[in-house]
């Protein structure tokens, strides 16, 4: 059978119907085809539809007018600064903004582009005669009231102050909320909010002029001004310690007041230095969008809060400048039972860390002995400070001589509604007999400052013996 083939179609073969059909049937085809390329085009669109910052709406002012005003004008990559205070007052302004955003972007990541793709800029005002700002319209009528400095969209304000580093302190910290809230749809907690912003804040500059951020104040004359330990200090002496939950419930009203960022810094300041939850807390930095940021902390630390709570109430209790959150972090270890009568070493104590774990757990009402010797070296210059576990007298911490051997138990299981029982310190010295107030296992720590504990060498040797009961 030979093979079939339909003659090609030539223009001069083509009738009036086959037209009708032939056209018909392309236009068919061209809509099939546009509706399966509209179709994909939405996914894609979608997909790769580019995520915007919020357009820039920063008002432009006549800056030679306000000049005349006594109103001068400064600017950088990342500030615009409006001030009535002297130049050689804020000379050091502008380069700290600078050197915070390049730190916010390496904590936080990059900001997305805004519609225009111009770099990102805020614009400030410090004030020092706040009526002047008011009267040229640079300070607005409804802007909520302040204790320090307010924020809006990409501006802030700012009132002047007495020392160098708080003015900068203040700017810096008005600059991160202004980066922080880059989108109109970020959620975050109040002492989130707040206690970044004093985080970035706490700065120094070190010999070569650099910047360094989310520092720990060591010194009180290096951070004037500042006073955010003392202030936890003060209220934890007044009975006015807060929990985790307690900053959950921080109020708008309540930062017209110092002390609310006071533990709005702390808290930020735990989380972040702490070896055990920085990671985790870093991680949660970027879910502040919508409900991201609450689901996100449920998932990063559900699972660490019976520790972190204790942690967070021996670091708020013993808080000092200087403060070694990475010699301070604990290693949790439950022990075992001591039996009736029964004398056990327990793991050396080293002197350049903070609470360690005994390997030795304790019941409720039952009594105990400890015994301890050796020495330890608390310090190098100008020469070396050897300490037994008395302690030595000429140098005290938290009311004790340094060097002194500290005990405490860490209650097993916890229990929320009591106080936590690691703030409940033993006296140990060379020897030392309790009775256990909670059931759990028994932590031993060498007494010094806490912002001192990395040149400390050396460990105490201590035993514990259950004391037998009367009648055992």
């Amino acid at each position: 059978m030979r093979n079939h083939q339909e003659p090609a179609i030539r223009g001069s073969d083509i009738r009036p119907n086959g037209l009708r059909i032939v056209i018909g049937l392309a236009v068919l085809v061209l809509l099939l085809m546009s509706s399966v390329a509209l179709a994909a085009g939405d996914g894609g669109d979608k997909a790769a539809q580019p995520v915007f910052r919020s357009a820039d709406r920063r008002p432009r002012h006549d800056d030679a007018k306000l000049k005349e005003l006594g109103i001068a004008s400064y600017e950088s990559k990342r500030l615009k600064l409006y001030t009535d205070v002297s130049a050689e007052k804020i000379q050091s302004l502008l380069p700290a903004v600078d050197a915070a955003y390049d730190a916010l972007v390496d904590y936080f990541g990059p900001l997305p582009p805004n519609p225009k793709r111009t770099e990102f800029q805020v614009t400030g005002y410090l004030m020092a005669d706040k009526a002047l700002f008011r009267r040229a319209g640079l300070l607005p009528d409804d802007l909520p009231p302040f204790l320090n400095g307010r924020h809006q969209d990409q501006e802030f304000w700012v009132n002047e102050q007495e020392t160098d580093y708080y003015r900068r302190h203040l700017v810096i910290h008005e600059f991160t909320h202004c980066f922080m809230f880059f989108d109109p749809d970020v959620h975050i907690p109040r002492w989130y909010m707040e206690g970044m912003a004093e985080l970035f804040g706490t700065h120094r500059i070190d010999a070569n002029g650099r910047y360094e951020f989310r520092v720990m104040p060591d010194q009180q004359e290096h951070f004037d001004g500042l006073g955010r330990i003392p202030l936890v200090r003060s209220e934890i002496a007044q009975g006015h310690w807060k929990s985790l939950e307690d900053l959950d419930r921080l109020t708008p009203q309540e930062f017209l007041n110092n002390t609310a960022y006071a533990w709005s810094w702390a808290v930020c300041a735990f989380l972040d230095g702490h070896p055990r939850y920085s990671r985790s807390f870093r991680e949660l930095g970027k879910h502040t969008l919508g409900n991201e940021f609450e689901l996100e902390r449920q998932r990063l630390f559900a699972s660490k809060l019976a520790e972190l709570r204790t942690e967070w109430a021996l670091f708020t209790h013993q808080l000092q400048f200087g403060f070694d959150l990475s010699r301070a972090a604990i290693d949790f270890e439950t022990g075992t039972a001591l039996s009736p009568g029964e004398s056990r070493p327990a793991l050396g104590v080293a002197a350049n860390r903070g609470w360690q774990s005994s390997g030795i757990a304790v019941a409720q009402g039952q009594k105990y002995e400890i015994t301890a010797t050796g020495e330890v070296t608390l310090a190098k210059v100008p020469k070396p400070w050897v300490s037994q576990p008395q302690g030595i007298s000429i140098v005290y911490s938290e009311g004790r001589p340094i060097g002194t051997l500290l005990a405490a138990v860490h209650r097993e299981p916890p229990n929320d509604a009591l106080v936590e029982s690691m703030l409940q310190e033993i006296v140990v010295g060379r020897h030392a007999t309790f009775e256990a107030a909670a059931s759990g296992t028994l932590y031993f720590r060498v007494n010094d400052r806490w912002g001192s504990l990395s040149d400390n060498e050396g460990k105490y040797r201590v035993v514990v013996q259950e004391i037998a009961s009367k009648g055992q």
